[in-house]
Formats: structure tokens, sequence, C-alpha cells
């Protein structure tokens, strides 16, 4: 959930909890002083009858008045009552039965006591507290409904330059040599966010150019020894005088050699791929090119009995054709590395390209398929940089790699050539 949206839950959830238990307490204090009211108007009205008895020593008229009503009773011995309540009666003028404020109280006349009722209809004041209420609630609602509308509004105009930062580090390589830059805001805090993000990023490239110059170098400077390393082995293993022991320490120093040189090569390659040294695209026919490589892989397929069927259409695409031969290499040399003796290749080219092959009986992990020396079968002494050059090839190239793998043994991998013409 978005953090604007939990925002305005939190908000109109906590708003309309707050609103309610105001009516509720509003509605409580509003009835609460309107029967108060009420009861100061029967005590009057009671004070009124019992000075006019002392006064003249009978009962006083009963006049009527609007929603008040008076009653006297005489009583058999005296009493002394004196409360005030709430009741339903019957109200014949109205036919039917309303609600009443009642004052009861007991006086003495002429050696006679009677009980005196003074009420006094609830009706009209139950009318006021509800068209309050009602007129509240609205007023209230309409606070809420312009509020959430508000909200919307101002707070995403708010919110506008965090989203203007995600967007400007969603762009962000660490390979873009060009300094970061993001939208100038008024609002401190986001300023602050965008100062720090900079100044990391700033960091972040600079160390990630340092890193990169430096695996340039180092496998550019290795270039030489490992060449002079090789031709002088070279020259040890054509000695005629070396015993058999002498001959292979010196054969496995030169596979080790080899292999390092092969590494080395690799991740020179994967440097020039990340620098954009290879910017330079042409059209390519990338079903004579496969033909081609298929041919020179045909002889080690032969060798390990590996049955290879393939299904090429007229294809067209644009790129660097030194990247599209590696891409090539390293797929079908990746079919044929993690084979199985009397296995099968199948290479079928439409629109884009699947290579399948046997292998292992499980699937590839995926989240290190592409990593570097991260190779998933230590059977092949690999460096697990193959697959890894072919994803940087993509990336640099537009195009777009797939793994798949199905029962028992079967792993295919798909390209998606987007900038083919």
């Amino acid at each position: 959930m978005k953090l604007f949206a939990k925002y305005n839950r939190i908000n109109i959830t906590s708003t309309i909890l707050i609103f309610l238990l105001g009516c509720l307490a509003f509605f409580l204090l509003l009835r609460y002083i309107v029967i108060k009211q009420v009861d100061e108007d029967l005590k009057i009205e009671k004070n009124e009858i019992l000075t006019y008895v002392n006064r003249f020593h009978h009962l006083p008229n009963i006049i009527e008045v609007r929603d008040q009503y008076t009653a006297y009773q005489k009583l058999d011995k005296p009493l002394h009552i004196d409360k005030i309540f709430t009741h339903t009666a019957y109200e014949k003028n109205k036919r039917r039965n309303e609600l009443q404020r009642t004052i009861e109280f007991t006086f003495p006349v002429n050696d006679a006591w009677y009980l005196a009722d003074v009420s006094k209809s609830l009706e009209e004041t139950n009318r006021l507290i509800a068209s309050i209420i009602i007129i509240t609630i609205t007023i209230i609602l309409l606070i809420l409904i312009v509020t959430f509308f508000i909200n919307r509004v101002v707070l995403k105009k708010l919110w506008r330059p965090f989203y203007n930062t995600l967007e400007t580090l969603q762009q962000f390589k660490l390979s873009n040599t060009n300094a970061v830059q993001f939208n100038n805001t008024n609002t401190d805090e986001f300023q602050y966010l965008n100062t720090v993000l900079t100044n990391a990023l700033s960091k972040a490239q600079q160390d990630y150019q340092t890193l990169k110059e430096f695996t340039e170098n180092a496998s550019h400077e290795l270039q030489t020894p490992l060449a002079v390393i090789q031709s002088k082995l070279d020259l040890l293993i054509q000695d005629e005088h070396l015993s058999e022991n002498e001959s292979g320490i010196i054969q496995s120093a030169y596979d080790a050699v080899q292999n390092l040189n092969k590494l080395n090569q690799s991740l020179l390659l994967l440097a020039k791929i990340e620098n954009k040294q290879f910017s330079e695209t042409t059209v390519i026919d990338l079903k004579e090119m496969l033909q081609n490589k298929l041919s020179q892989f045909n002889d080690l397929w032969k060798s390990r009995n590996i049955q290879v069927q393939t299904n090429l259409s007229e294809k067209s695409i644009r790129g660097n054709k030194y990247l599209v031969e590696i891409l090539l290499n390293n797929l079908l040399s990746n079919a044929t590395k993690h084979n199985i003796e009397n296995g099968f290749i199948h290479i079928i080219l439409n629109d884009d390209l699947e290579i399948t092959n046997s292998g292992i009986s499980h699937s590839l992990d995926e989240n290190f398929l592409y990593k570097r020396f991260s190779s998933q079968n230590k059977e092949t002494g690999n460096y697990g940089l193959g697959l890894s050059i072919v994803q940087q090839i993509c990336i640099a190239s537009g195009y777009t790699s797939a793994y798949n793998f199905s029962a028992p043994n079967v792993h295919t991998f798909r390209l998606d050539f987007h900038a083919s013409i």
C-alpha cells in the first residue's frame, strides 16, 4: 500500500472516530443542558404555586400553557414528595404518547394535603436537539469530504518531489559518468534527502570507476607476463631431456596459465562491454553467422556423440558483430560443456533464437545464473563467466535472454532480439 493511501486511511478513520465520539459527547452535553433548563422552569412553576398557596390559602387556577400540563390531587394523609423524572404519557389533545419531564411535590392547603404534577413536553426539545445534531453531522461530513479532497490534491503536490527523486534513482546507472541531477524543491526535508543521495551516489560512482579502472588495468597488464610465461613453458615442453614427471608438472603449469589467460580475457571483455567500447553496430545475417559457428563446433559434437538438430530461418539483426559472435560462441559452448555423453542440442532460429540441450537433471538457480564466478556445475571446471558475458552483451545490445528447464534434463536458453530489423 502506498504511503499516501495509508496516511489517508489512518487520517480519515481517526477523524471519523473522533467526530463520532465528539457528536455523541455533544449530544449528551446538549441534552443535559436542555433537560437542566426544563428542570429550572419546572422548579419556577413549583415556587409560583407554593407562593400563591401561602398567600391566598387555596389552589391556584390551572392555566393551560402550550406543552405544559398541571394537575392537583387531594391526598388522604400527609405525604412528603419532591422529585423530578422523565416519563411517557398519553396526550389526549394530540392523541398519542409523548415524552414528558415532570415535577411532583406535595403541600398543605387549609389542613388538607395535595399532590401537584407539573409536566412539560420534551417533544419540541428533542426535535431541537435532533435538528442541531443533524446540522452538526452535515457540517462534519462536509468537513470530511473537503479534507479528503484537499489531502488528495495538497499531499500529492507535497510528495511530488519525492516521486521525482525516485524516478531519477530508477534511471541511475553506476556506469554513467555524468553526475546525477535531482529536481530542486523548496521542501527542506526533500532537499536534504536529495543532497544526501547526490553525495552517496557520487561516491558510489567514484568507487565504481576506480574499481573498473583497476580491473581494466590489471587485466591489461597481466596479458604480457602471461604471454611470457606461456612462451617459456612452450619452450620447456619441447625440451627432449625432460623426464616424464617433469613434463607432467610443466604441462599442469601450462594448463593453469592457459586457464588464467582465458579468465583474464573474459574479465577484460566484461570491462570493455560495461565501458561501452563496442558501440559500433551493423546489420548482421544471424543465420549465416550461426551456420559458421555450427561448423566450428561440429567436430567437438561428433567426438562426444552429441546429436544436433537445427531449424534456421532467415534472420537479420542489428548489433556489434564481434559481440554477437562471442554471444553465439558462449551459448553454444555452454550447451556443449554442460551436456552429457550421447546427449542432444536443438537450435531453432525464427524471430528469436532457442538453444536447447540435455544436461543435469535439475534446474539451474536463476538467482545465480548470470552472476560471475557462480558456475553451478563444478565438474566442468569453469569460472562461471560465460553466461555473465552473455547477459552483459544482451544488455549492451538491447537483447533479452531467458532460461527455462523442463523435465527430465532439458535446458533452454532463448534470445529475443529487440533490435532486429
